[in-house]
C-alpha cells in the first residue's frame, strides 16, 4: 500500500494541531510526537526519492471522435 505525500502532510498537520491540547497525558504526548517524528521522516525520505504529487483527473474523450478515426484506419 502506498501512501500519498499529501496524506501524511495532513495527518502530520493534524498530530500537530493535537499536542497543542492541554488535557493530554504524558503517555499520549509522547506516542504523539515519536508518530509525528515517523511522519515527518517518510515525508523527506519520499520527497528525496522524487516522489510527486500526482493530481489524478478525469480526462473525457469523444467517443463519435474516436470511432471516426477508427473507421478511417487511423
Amino acid at each position: 500500500m502506498r501512501v500519498k505525500i499529501k496524506k501524511l502532510e495532513v495527518t502530520r498537520d493534524f498530530y500537530k494541531w493535537k499536542l497543542k491540547d492541554k488535557n493530554l497525558l504524558e503517555k499520549q504526548r509522547d506516542s504523539l510526537l515519536l508518530a509525528l517524528k515517523s511522519i515527518e521522516k517518510i515525508i523527506k525520505e519520499k520527497e528525496k526519492s522524487g516522489e510527486k504529487i500526482k493530481h489524478k483527473k478525469f480526462i473525457v474523450y469523444d467517443q463519435k471522435a474516436v470511432f471516426q478515426n477508427s473507421r478511417r484506419g487511423y
